[in-house]
């Protein structure tokens, strides 16, 4: 893949003009076509043409990664033969980012916490926690810590989890407790209805229905598990993806790029 130097966007203006100066930033050229340089082709769900899979059929073909922006209810990504699907809300440089490690083109930086805790951030964004709150910190640290646990699930918090992050902040247990229920609170205040049904389900209809910092913290965890899917690493993408290449093509599966992306 290396050799490689295209990058295919199938994106909205605004979010195009982000991955372009993203890559272009790092060397990698831009375009709207797949040829023989194209590394791989990023499109949002709701943009790809009729038939889609006329488009998939064109990377498999090519040995092109399709990566999907996708809604997470959305059937017709889960019928593509898509490399990697990516579920909003999410944020384009980490899905940028996430790209390059899978295909071998930078090292993972920031590591397994590293990616929970920024993808923990673009969760408390949508919940409209704002960022100048301590709780900010202590809710994005606390779901990175938590990812590097065997039972997170099992983790206490006033015992384990408000320790780890008061030292790293140099503040202590009760703080911690009290700035992350300020943090709830906001949300609560601040966060569309819909937003917070996203994250707690259907209990989210008034501040009795508010959850605890526990739940709250498990809640973005869990969300965040789904959204960048970690454990599926560069090893199994790559097997994964030489098992569609290794599969028979349809036949007419397969049309000029021009007739595909627009």
């Amino acid at each position: 893949m290396s050799e490689r130097k295209n990058a295919c966007l199938l994106l909205r203006p605004q979010e195009r003009a982000r991955a372009a100066a993203y890559l272009t930033g790092r060397g990698m050229a831009v375009t709207d076509r797949l040829d023989q340089d194209t590394c791989f082709l990023l499109a949002e769900e709701e943009l790809l043409p009729r038939p889609a899979e006329a488009l998939a059929g064109r990377c498999l073909s090519s040995s092109v990664p399709l990566f999907l922006l996708a809604e997470r209810d959305s059937a017709r990504a889960e019928g593509l033969d898509a490399a990697f699907v990516f579920y909003k809300p999410l944020v384009l440089e980490l899905v940028l980012r996430r790209i390059a490690l899978l295909l071998g083109e930078t090292d993972d930086e920031g590591g397994r916490q590293g990616w929970f805790t920024l993808q923990a951030q673009c969760s408390l964004d949508a919940l409209s926690v704002p960022r100048h709150l301590l709780a900010f910190r202590y809710f994005s640290d606390g779901v990175g810590l938590l990812s590097e646990m065997p039972y997170p699930s099992r983790i206490k918090l006033m015992q384990q989890l408000y320790p780890a992050l008061s030292q790293r902040h140099n503040s202590s247990p009760v703080m911690v407790d009290r700035a992350m229920r300020h943090g709830v609170e906001s949300c609560w205040r601040l966060a569309g209805k819909g937003v917070q049904r996203q994250y707690f389900g259907y209990s989210a209809q008034d501040k009795q229905g508010m959850p605890t910092n526990g739940e709250f913290l498990f809640a973005v965890y869990e969300h965040v598990k789904l959204l960048l899917p970690y454990d599926r690493g560069r090893d199994a993408f790559l097997r994964e993806l030489r098992r569609i290449n290794e599969r028979d093509m349809v036949p007419n599966g397969c049309q000029s790029a021009q007739d595909l992306i627009y």
